[in-house]
């Protein structure tokens, strides 16, 4: 069977990038090293570690491809804990409020921890670029829905142009000046990878998107 272009290409990218993101972790342990009970510099080493590690999982994740293991299990309140604390400070520098509206006792879904993360992610920096130059709002919650678990990401910025609307999750489709308009493209492609789904909303106000996922079955 011939090998698979694109599965190619990313696993060269990730063999690339191997040895760079391998320099970034051992720079930032030597600085730990040179700065001793030095507890800020310990925490943004942590931080540095902790994000070489998500991107090396993500390039794991992308020379996969396909459905998720069958044992595989994400928490949906976890992911959002997660991708809202890669945007808090950019959030916090220009005045954007976030309300999380999590339910406590949400079953996890059947997907990877790292693809759901990436999905909201993306639908947060969306929402956080969308409402940028005001003192915007943003509200995420998490919910039950059947044999499935949502989140549900809306602002009140512009919303989204009608005539990118048909096209909203085609690979490159952006109306963003800069936007390479591969976020939702490849964020409905995990979720579809998953048995789940990622659609626009319709909404008063700004845009409003619902992921769902199926929920794990119970061990």
């Amino acid at each position: 069977m011939a090998d698979d272009p694109k599965a190619s290409v990313l696993a060269e990218l990730a063999h690339e990038l191997l040895q760079p993101l391998t320099g970034i972790r051992s720079s930032a342990e030597l600085l730990l090293e040179a700065r001793p009970g030095d507890a800020a510099v310990a925490a943004r080493v942590a931080t540095i570690v902790q994000q070489v590690d998500r991107v090396q999982a993500i390039l794991a994740r992308a020379r996969r491809q396909g459905a998720p293991a069958p044992e595989a299990r994400a928490d949906l309140n976890q992911a959002v804990d997660v991708a809202w604390s890669l945007l808090e400070r950019d959030a916090e520098r220009q005045g954007t409020v976030l309300v999380r509206e999590l339910a406590p006792s949400l079953p996890k879904v059947t997907a990877e921890q790292i693809a759901v993360e990436e999905i909201l992610g993306n639908l947060l920096r969306n929402a956080l670029e969308a409402v940028a130059g005001r003192r915007g709002r943003i509200r995420i919650r998490t919910a039950p829905a059947g044999k499935a678990a949502e989140a549900i990401v809306e602002d009140d910025g512009p919303g989204v142009p009608e005539e990118l609307r048909p096209r909203l999750f085609a690979r490159l489709a952006t109306a963003r000046s800069g936007g390479s308009g591969l976020g939702l493209y490849i964020s409905r492609a995990l979720a579809e990878e998953a048995g789940g789904s990622l659609e626009l909303l319709d909404a008063p106000g700004g845009a409003k998107f619902r992921l769902r996922l199926p929920s794990a079955p119970e061990t």
